[in-house]
């Protein structure tokens, strides 16, 4: 997918173009970017082609399935789509003509021409309609999600053309479950291209009975799985009625239609019902053209399809709503609950929604964040319960679902209060590890680091952005436009020239003669950079502000508006008289008799009824003045019961309206008439507010009462549901609604109730100070913990070696061994006939002995044998195989003096031939302990972290290694010459787990062992260390997809993540929100995989190398990498956009982002970052959910993790834990076991029943007779295996202890209280028998 050389340079002069129309886009240098990118591309070539020339030559040895590489190659679309369909396409050529229809069209109205275009060829050439329709529509498709997922494989079952009542033909596309990969859009396109397909060929369209409509609300009743959207009965119907095309599918539940069960049309193709529900259905219609019918109406707008109409009252649903908000906008940011429905044990929550001590949203990218990663201090992942790890997920509030976690030391730490009432920021490792077992409370977790594009993406409104030092910076570097400024400024700062940056920090040049625009943009950075870690004092500050216009930033901007208005008197009344020294500002007896543990004694007194003040102040355990403090933000420590401000006290001063008159603190003016007339005004318009609230209420009340009597009365009469709904509408709105009384007042009362939430005493600092303030706590995003970092090798269920069946006679471990002392077992394989003896013979390699005396096989390939009757998918035949002969002869052929003690391989083969991969493969990644996943590769998981730029000393290779391969140059231009330079990550370079090293290794050396005993080559890795794994190439594989993305091992990282380019991860069709990827080498994949071993189910080719990208195209990935953030800071435009909370397309132009450089050598290098990650392995090691052993204990950690949290309510975190965790488990534990099966210890049996006989009583027929079976009465042998149950009593009891300690000691209310101790009495009864009562002398007594 990389673009080639030429046109490359068409892209440098496209990028020219681009960056005199983008104010926006960072300059880059493009000329060395670009040679840098060639000479990679030519070097993966170069060595890709190396690797496939080795692995061609074993494969034509003819020892495997295919004496052809079964990994084809692909640079771009074009040519993915082409490798992934050849079996559908059958020599049809697209690729040429698709990469010219790209090229000139976007990828949604491409897909539909070259779907139309491949079923016309297709039809004129082999006269069959149905086949020709099903490729053209699997081509689009395929084009829609970048040739990579499974979907246009097994996502569509078939295309049928079916009668309607009046025997007109029409088209029916069947649905697997498999289309759930692609994706709402693709599936609703999937629809619409099917349409214009059949449009071309001549077919008519879909007219539905009935029967098939109910049939299909009656599923959507039934599907239990969860949708993004599940549409009501009268929407399914206008869907179903009005699509062209017949949304059909393969069954995919349990759950069995009762009403509408055997429906004409809805059949398998020998005529029998689908009786059970459909789930594919269900996600085209649900998921598909109702979710994405805005995208659909933009389509056939465009292209003028007719019979689409029905579409558009989807795409416009909501928008009416939507306009009559329009009325009044309110500032208050919405709370977004969605991430708090399901609390797991042992996972903590970390701020719920909108609550202030939560993570504070800060705007911006650092090198490891973007692509729904998001970056937070490594303190604040300490401070989390060491709970939060690199890789680690959290479900969060906005912008999206989930962000994976990285480091990021240039944001803001958590603040904590310690056990002798300190309050303080901590921001480094080092301080954290001074004081965190002084930690009483978290007050505030800290920043988390975002970026606009994380907005876009989302499709979210923008938060107001904090007034932070990047906003600051952007400030004042837009001001200093002039030389003179930049003089006044120095003297503001008592600096000299030569200690200033060179030039001005505006587009000017620096002399006369001109300057490069990339010399420009790095003066630029280097301003802005300077200004905004500049160290200065509060004079400076307020100075620069008034020459400069800026707002007062941190430290002195404290978080006003959390401190509500009506406890500013009493504050400032404590503040009257204090004194300032060295030490700072002292507050006399604010904290007398605080203690960490009681409550304090506090005044609430002054609290007015109608402006209560928040619980999370937490007034009743530190009292108004200190609780004051920490809610503004401001560090203090306590001296002899007064509190202590040593440092940045001005701004409270300032903010208050007093001042330090020689070291005592006085008035400066009157701020008790403000408060109090503001808080009159505010409790007036709750007044009014309340009135227009109750005549709601009542209008409501009436309007109810009038809807039931009209909706009885039409039921009554027999009418419809839709009908019934309808007159009862009309009932309800006949009362009219008279409005408010005086509609001005209310809408002016509603704004200001508006503002005084959301500016509290914001509001009041800025009536009184000469100073410009703005909100530096705007939004706090809640979050909670997902699943937990990953790095782990990918095995099989039990860990397998070798792809060989031995069905039961391997014991429970399935060991070959075993299964060898058996002499000849009888197991069920595809039949195959020897090319040279003639003989019958399962493997690839005819196993008969020509000599029975000698231990040499006959070794002629054998092929398929023609299948003589039937119609099952698998072909597989039981026969008897001498497996202890033939492990002779593999152990002889390999050179091998003995055999590994334990070679596991598999009961039964489950690909549609049954043949199994050559046992020498087997026997070898044995002896290295490498496990072999279901397609004959192995494997290693990590969970995916996006980085753009890294140190060599980061990832433990030294900077001439680098050199070597390719990286000459730092991020500066400047020659590579040391380990601390910053390199900037080419695209597909990776950088691996630490922990994967072992596993790796491993499979290089079984891959070298292979070639050289099995192929009789020489070996290709040669590795000993990590450090030879460096440069070597890796196939990256997401696990719904199947399309494998070359990279490069660069170096290695502590953290169980792999760190990769954002293009990387979206080339596998993955974001950076949590989820996990495997990586396997590149030679293991050309060597062992197969098609022929690949599972013959439905889905089986999912998550398989079924072709691989050797170059990345960004636009030819997913759009998701196009929204990532290039910027090197964010403009005063953006942070000023941002307080109105637009969509992020309005404020888009302001930020420069990949997709603005598509075209170009920038959309592959030259990108740049708000804020360093610092060490990008920093944070804990591993997740306290990886290290805690027991449930105990991790729900332990997370419940004092709570009550250490200011923004988690404890008590809430432990109901919800009970009530969605803990009680569901419970009773599906105990409907499994009165539902459970028994199993044989011996040969794993499964009975629904116990056996009379107490034992298992399986019959060997089909397996050999042998030492482990007895004889039964009809002579055959049986297994006599003691049966248990699958499920114990201790998995149903497992959780009751644990939620009776939680509810002792967090406390639940009594309906969930209720609820575990009836749970627990249903347990009892189960296990224990109510009849019989144990009594012991206790009980006398």
């Amino acid at each position: 997918m990389f673009l080639d050389g030429p046109s490359c340079e068409g892209a440098l002069e496209r990028g020219n173009e681009m960056s005199g129309r983008i104010e926006s886009v960072s300059q880059y240098d493009r000329q060395r970017l670009t040679a840098e990118v060639e000479a990679y591309q030519l070097w993966l070539d170069s060595k890709t082609q190396e690797a496939y020339d080795i692995a061609q030559i074993a494969k034509g040895k003819g020892l495997d399935f295919s004496t052809e590489i079964e990994i084809p190659r692909a640079s771009d679309l074009a040519s993915r789509t082409e490798k992934l369909l050849e079996e559908y396409l059958r020599g049809l050529e697209i690729e040429d003509g698709l990469r010219e229809i790209l090229l000139n069209t976007d990828r949604e109205s491409a897909s539909i021409q070259i779907a139309v275009d491949v079923a016309k060829r297709m039809h004129a050439r082999d006269g069959d309609l149905r086949e020709a329709i099903d490729c053209g529509l699997r081509v689009g498709l395929a084009v829609l999600t970048e040739a990579v997922l499974v979907a246009p494989l097994d996502g569509i079952g078939a295309v049928r053309i079916l009668n309607n009542s009046d025997g007109s033909e029409f088209l029916s596309i069947d649905f697997c479950g498999p289309i759930r990969a692609a994706g709402g859009t693709a599936q609703a396109m999937c629809v619409l291209i099917g349409d214009m397909i059949r449009r071309e060929l001549g077919i008519g369209r879909y007219t539905p009975s009935t029967s098939e409509v109910e049939r299909v609300k009656e599923e959507f009743g039934l599907y239990r799985v969860g949708l993004q959207y599940k549409p009501p009965p009268e929407e399914v119907e206008v869907i179903v009625r009005a699509c062209p095309v017949m949304i059909n599918g393969e069954e995919t539940e349990k759950q069995e239609c009762a009403g509408f069960k055997e429906v004409n049309n809805i059949q398998n193709e020998n005529g029998t019902f689908r009786t059970r529900v459909r789930g594919g259905v269900m996600l085209v219609i649900g998921e598909g053209l109702c979710l994405k019918a805005p995208k659909i109406v933009k389509h056939t707008d465009r292209m003028e399809i007719s019979g689409w109409e029905f579409i558009s009252q989807f795409a416009k649903k909501g928008m009416d709503d939507s306009a009559k908000s329009k009325t009044f906008q309110s500032r208050q940011i919405a709370e977004i609950t969605r991430y708090m429905d399901d609390v797991i044990a042992g996972r903590p929550i970390f701020g719920e929604p909108c609550e202030p001590g939560g993570f504070r949203l800060r705007y911006g990218r650092s090198r490891a964040t973007g692509l729904a990663a998001a970056g937070l201090n490594p303190v604040s992942m300490e401070a989390a319960g060491g709970f939060l790890s690199v890789g680690t997920q959290m479900k969060i509030e906005r912008p999206g679902k989930a962000c994976a976690v990285t480091p990021c030391t240039d944001i803001e730490g958590p603040m904590v209060i310690l056990d002798d009432g300190e309050f303080r920021r901590v921001d480094t490792i080092e301080d954290w590890a001074i004081i965190k077992e002084r930690v009483v409370s978290i007050w505030d977790n800290g920043e988390i680091l975002m970026g606009f594009g994380e907005f876009l993406e989302n499709n979210k409104s923008l938060v107001p952005s904090a007034y932070n030092r990047d906003w600051w910076a952007a400030d004042l570097t837009e001001a200093l436009d002039h030389p003179s400024k930049v003089s006044e400024f120095a003297g503001i700062m008592g600096l000299k020239p030569t200690e200033l940056p060179d030039g001005l920090p505006f587009n000017g040049a620096i002399s006369r003669g001109g300057e490069n625009p990339l010399e420009r943009d790095w003066r630029k950075r280097s301003w802005y950079i300077f200004v905004r870690d500049l160290e200065l004092n509060w004079s400076q500050s307020k100075k620069i502000g008034e020459m400069f216009g800026t707002a007062v930033p941190p430290p002195w901007n404290l978080w006003w508006s959390d401190l509500p208005l009506s406890i500013v008197k009493p504050l400032i009344r404590s503040l009257i008289g204090s004194t300032v020294r060295e030490e700072g500002l002292r507050i006399f007896g604010a904290c007398e008799g605080w203690d960490s543990d009681p409550l304090f004694d506090s005044d609430r007194t002054l609290e007015p009824e109608f402006d209560r003040w928040p619980l999370w102040m937490s007034i009743e355990n530190h009292g108004i003045t200190k609780s004051s403090l920490l809610t503004l933000g401001l560090p203090h420590f306590h001296s002899s019961g007064d509190i202590v401000i040593p440092c940045n006290w001005e701004g409270l001063l300032e903010g208050l309206g007093l001042v330090n008159e020689n070291g005592v603190v006085n008035r400066s003016m009157d701020t008790d008439g403000h408060i109090n007339d503001r808080l009159e005004r505010v409790k007036r318009a709750k007044e009014i507010v309340a009135v227009e609230d109750e005549r709601k209420r009542e209008l409501e009340g009436r309007r109810a009462i009038a809807r039931v009597r009209a909706t009885t009365v039409a039921m009554q009469e027999g009418k419809g549901t839709l009908e019934t709904e309808a007159i009862g509408d009309s009932a309800s709105q006949a009362i009219p609604d008279l409005g408010p009384a005086d509609p001005v007042k209310l809408g002016k009362s509603i704004s200001l109730i508006d503002d005084h939430i959301v500016d509290g005493s914001l509001w009041l600092v800025r009536e009184i100070s000469s100073c410009r303030w703005e909100d530096s706590a705007t939004c706090r995003i809640g979050a909670r913990m997902g699943r937990p970092e990953k790095s782990g090798v990918r095995e099989m269920k039990p860990m397998v070696h070798a792809l060989y069946p031995i069905a039961e006679t391997g014991g429970p471990q399935r060991l070959l061994g075993e299964s060898s002392s058996k002499g000849s077992i009888r197991v069920q394989m595809g039949p195959r006939i020897c090319s040279v003896c003639g003989s019958e013979s399962p493997h690839i390699r005819c196993h008969n002995r020509p000599d029975p005396t000698i231990a040499r096989e006959c070794g002629g390939r054998t092929e398929e044998r023609k299948k003589r009757i039937g119609n099952r998918r698998r072909r597989g035949e039981f026969t008897t195989v001498p497996i202890s002969s033939i492990i002779e002869v593999k152990r002889r052929s390999l050179g091998l003096d003995k055999l590994p003690s334990k070679i596991k391989a598999v009961k039964g083969l489950v690909s549609i031939g049954q043949s199994p991969e050559p046992l020498e493969k087997g026997i070898l990644r044995a002896k290295h302990g490498v496990s072999v996943f279901r397609d004959g590769t192995s494997r290693y998981d990590m969970s995916d972290v996006p980085v753009t730029h890294f140190k060599p000393h980061e990832i433990g290779t030294p900077w001439q290694s680098l050199a070597e391969l390719g990286y000459t140059h730092d991020i500066q231009g400047n020659q590579l010459k040391s380990n601390s330079q910053m390199l900037e990550l080419l695209p597909q370079d990776f950088i691996p787990s630490i922990r994967s090293k072992d596993h790796l290794l491993a499979t290089c050396g079984f891959v070298d062992e292979l070639l050289v005993r099995f192929y009789g080559m020489e070996p290709f890795y040669d590795a000993v260390t990590e450090n030879d794994l460096v440069g070597r190439l890796a196939i990256g594989l997401a696990p719904h997809t199947s399309g494998g993305v070359l990279c490069r091992i660069i170096g290695w990282t502590s953290s169980s993540a792999g760190y990769a380019h954002p293009l990387f991860h979206a080339a596998k069709r993955r974001n950076c929100d949590g989820d996990e990827d495997s990586i396997m080498m590149l030679m293991d994949g050309l060597l062992n995989f197969s098609k022929e071993i690949l599972p013959a189910g439905r889905g089986g080719r999912m998550d398989a190398p079924l072709v691989l990208t050797t170059r990345l195209n960004p636009m030819e990935i997913d759009k998701e990498a196009l929204n990532v953030d290039c910027s090197w800071n964010y403009s005063r435009a953006f942070y000023e956009a941002t307080l109105s909370q637009p969509h992020p397309n309005e404020a888009s132009e302001l930020v420069d982002l990949v997709s603005d450089r598509l075209g170009t050598i920038g959309d592959l290098r030259g990108y740049g970052w708000t804020h360093d990650s610092g060490e990008l392995d920093s944070g804990p090691v591993n997740s306290a959910y990886k290290t805690l052993v027991s449930m105990t204990d991790k729900m332990g950690e997370q419940l004092a993790l709570g009550s250490r949290l200011r923004s988690v309510s404890v008590d809430r975190v432990a109901s919800q834990v009970i009530e969605s965790h803990f009680l569901p488990d419970m009773r599906g534990n105990m409907m499994a076991f009165t539902r459970q099966k028994v199993r044989c210890v011996k040969c794993g049996h499964s009975y629904r029943r116990m056996p009379l006989a107490g034992k298992c009583i399986q019959k060997a027929g089909t397996i050999s007779r042998g030492p482990r079976f007895s004889s039964s009465d009809d002579g055959l042998a049986t297994c006599g295996g003691n049966v248990v149950l699958t499920v114990s009593e201790g998995a149903v009891r497992k959780y009751i202890q644990v939620t009776k300690e939680v509810m002792e000691n967090y406390g639940v209310d009594d309906y969930t209280k209720q609820r575990v101790d009836w749970m627990s009495d249903s347990v009892d009864s189960l296990f224990n028998n109510d009849r019989v009562t144990v009594m012991t002398l206790e009980d006398f007594l």
